[in-house]
């Protein structure tokens, strides 16, 4: 029997994993849609089947109180932007892409910001690293570093959106913004990365902490990577942002299968909490979810803000995802580094 489950559910996964591959514009077909929301709940409804270790209220209660001011705070935040991009879409623009001093593309340089401080916070961690000859951490951390190096790099054009050089042409040629970089050779691929990246550090793999920190520790060599998981309560800090996704009759958003899944995915683990959740627990979790249902309700069917400026909307997303692996980066350090180094 279990052999049998074992087999449905990576038969389902692989599923669910190539509908992200699938042309975008087979979305357009409203039985395709059907067939790939079914798939990807079967998929769900059998990982969760699994009843999967979280300890959510042990991980709420032992989180520190900047972690607890967190929960209300970030979701709030979501709020925020969603009621100002309803409201006022074409405010909601200016505040992240106006493409004039002052205030110019003032979400890039925010974003860049929160990849700086991470990037700062992992230095630390392979300072600490090297010298306690930890050889596999290093490498890992340094990886994390170049990765982040490349993210705040091309927030700015590797400095063409702040001194303006003009772009050669053949580089202009494969660019669609025309600009020095690469994540606009291919938008779209390097956005939904970037997005699903960002939902697997910030909910996924917070949510399957526990389990996944059981299997690392089977493999003495990887071992250390369980420490590196995001504690479980980041779900709640920032699950709500993922209901932040562009309007379902534009070009990207909920056309993508890797998008469409993060967004049921979330609603799903959110709701599994929820059910047996009490006390405090629950009114946290109660906030996450209610203002992610309202953010993916205004961004699909209320919100023009895409028609103001088809880049703005994302950039709301792409502002938590950051700040979110800022978070991690400083988490990581408060867990890591010992005490004692950290007084002296």
């Amino acid at each position: 029997m279990k052999i049998f489950k074992h087999t449905l559910t990576a038969t389902f996964g692989i599923a669910t994993l190539a509908t992200f591959f699938l042309p975008a514009e087979w979305a357009d077909d409203i039985w395709f849609n059907v067939w790939r929301i079914i798939i990807m709940l079967v998929f769900l409804g059998l990982l969760l089947s699994y009843r999967i270790n979280h300890r959510l209220a042990e991980s709420v209660k032992k989180s520190p109180r900047s972690a607890q001011i967190l929960m209300i705070v970030v979701p709030a935040a979501v709020l925020v932007f969603v009621l100002i991009q309803a409201l006022w879409p074409g405010f909601a623009v200016l505040l992240v892409r106006k493409e004039s001093w002052p205030f110019y593309r003032n979400a890039i340089f925010i974003k860049m910001a929160f990849q700086l401080i991470a990037i700062v916070f992992f230095a630390i961690l392979v300072c600490n690293f090297i010298k306690k000859k930890q050889i596999l951490p290093t490498i890992f951390a340094c990886l994390v570093i170049l990765v982040l190096i490349v993210m705040a790099g091309e927030e700015i054009s590797w400095g063409q959106r702040i001194l303006h050089w003009s772009t050669p042409n053949n580089w202009a040629a494969m660019n669609e913004q025309y600009e020095t970089n690469l994540h606009n050779l291919a938008t779209q691929v390097f956005q939904n990365v970037l997005y699903f990246g960002g939902w697997l550090l910030l909910v996924a793999l917070p949510f399957g902490r526990n389990q996944i920190t059981k299997f690392l520790s089977k493999f003495k060599k990887i071992t250390f990577l369980g420490d590196w998981l995001p504690p479980t309560y980041f779900l709640i800090i920032f699950g709500a942002a993922f209901g932040l996704v562009d309007n379902m009759i534009a070009d990207t958003g909920m056309h993508f299968g890797s998008i469409l899944f993060s967004i049921i995915a979330t609603a799903v683990i959110l709701i599994y909490l929820i059910i047996p959740a009490r006390g405090v627990l629950a009114e946290r979790i109660c906030w996450t979810l209610g203002i992610f249902m309202i953010a993916l309700f205004f961004n699909l069917f209320v919100s023009e803000v895409w028609q103001f400026n088809s880049g703005a909307p994302t950039e709301y997303l792409e502002l938590f995802i950051n700040f979110g692996i800022m978070c991690w980066a400083i988490n990581l350090k408060q867990r890591l580094l010992p005490v004692r180094q950290r007084h002296h």
